[in-house]
Order: C-alpha cells, then sequence, then structure tokens
C-alpha cells in the first residue's frame, strides 16, 4: 500500500502515532520504534504494510519504504511543500474515508515540483481542492454584503471575495482572478501578488 504522511505525533519513547492519505483512506497507525527502522518524514510517499494488532484498537504500521522526490534537497520547495501538507492535515482532520482527488492532487503536485515555482503551484493545486469541494466562488459576490464585486476582488480565508471596503486589503484584479479561477493558473499574477495569495493560503484551508 502507498500513501502519504500527513501527521506524526511522538508517543511513549519513539513510537509515533502516524497518519497517513491514501487513495481511499485517512489512516490512522501505530509505528513502534527500532532501530533497522527507517525515518518517517511529513509530506513523504511511503511504501507500507498495515498489521492488525489483537493487543490495541489501532492497527500498526509496517516495512515502510519513503520514495523519494526530485526535489528532496531543494530547501525552499520542501518547505513550502510540507505548509501545504500541514494545512491539508488540519483540514482532512477526523475524516477517514476519502475521495482519490486528494491522493491524486498529491501526486501531481510531487510530480512538478522540480520544474515549477512551489508557491504558483501550491496555489493553483488550492483552487482546484476548493472548486473539488465547492467552495471556490467564481461570482465575484461579496461574503460580506452579498454585493457584486467589480474590477478590484479582494480575498479572505479560504479564497472568499470581498470588496476592498468590506474587509479594509487591497484588491486583485478581476480578470487575474478570472483566470485563476477559471484556468487554474497564476501567470497573470506578479510575485509580489503571488506573495499575498501564498499569505491568504496560509490561513487555512
Amino acid at each position: 500500500m502507498r500513501g502519504f504522511v500527513l501527521n506524526t505525533v511522538k508517543v511513549r519513547d519513539e513510537d509515533l502515532i502516524v497518519r497517513i492519505l491514501t487513495k481511499n483512506e485517512v489512516l490512522t497507525l501505530y509505528r513502534f520504534y527500532g532501530a533497522r527502522h527507517s525515518y518517517i518524514n511529513v509530506g513523504y510517499l511511503i511504501d507500507f504494510v498495515v498489521e492488525e494488532s489483537a493487543k490495541t484498537t489501532i492497527k500498526r504500521l509496517r516495512n515502510v519504504v519513503q520514495l523519494s522526490f526530485s526535489f528532496l534537497f531543494n530547501l525552499e520547495k520542501m518547505l513550502n511543500y510540507k505548509i501545504f501538507i500541514n494545512l491539508l492535515n488540519t483540514h482532512l482532520n477526523d475524516i477517514t474515508k476519502i475521495d482519490n482527488f486528494y491522493y491524486n492532487l498529491l501526486l501531481k503536485i510531487t510530480n512538478s515540483m522540480q520544474e515549477r515555482n512551489s508557491k504558483r503551484l501550491l496555489i493553483e493545486s488550492y483552487i482546484n481542492l476548493l472548486e473539488k469541494e465547492g467552495r471556490l466562488h467564481k461570482d465575484f459576490i461579496c461574503f460580506l454584503c452579498e454585493n457584486k464585486i467589480y474590477k478590484k476582488v479582494a480575498l479572505a480565508r479560504g479564497f472568499l471575495p470581498a470588496h476592498e471596503k468590506c474587509i479594509y486589503d487591497k484588491g486583485f484584479s478581476e480578470k487575474k482572478l478570472i483566470e485563476l479561477f477559471e484556468n487554474k493558473k497564476t501567470i497573470l499574477f506578479n510575485d509580489e501578488e503571488i506573495e499575498k495569495l501564498w499569505k491568504i493560503m496560509n490561513l487555512g484551508f
């Protein structure tokens, strides 16, 4: 079985509780510490075996093999990727059964990261997630005053559209946001705008 490590929590000694995103499940497994065991890093794709345990209600994580990424030694890309994983882990809190969209999304990210600007790729991936969940507001109706927004569209957490005056923040060009929301492309945004979109995304999924 394969999956992405969403989170690890140390328990007694060096044992771990590990959350893993597979194609159709979010598993919570127990990993016993041992000298021959490989490290388990958040965000990594791993090959593993799930073992039933008669002694505990939680299943065991066994025979872990971490699969390497091409961007593994690019510190900035890895850092941004792990930020995305942490946000996704929080977003999927208390979920066990899941659509394969999320697993496939992380596969696409890890396969493209080496060649792409990491923040642009992750913002575009987030837009895909919002659309999948029915939370991408393409109509540009202000979530506060419920009136139509024209020309300059400000964004709140979750990329909720708002008037600049309603959230006291500078907005983005409507044309650029249409390109982002419709075609999932950040090409029209300059680097300063990408940083702003990144900060908004980091407020939470």
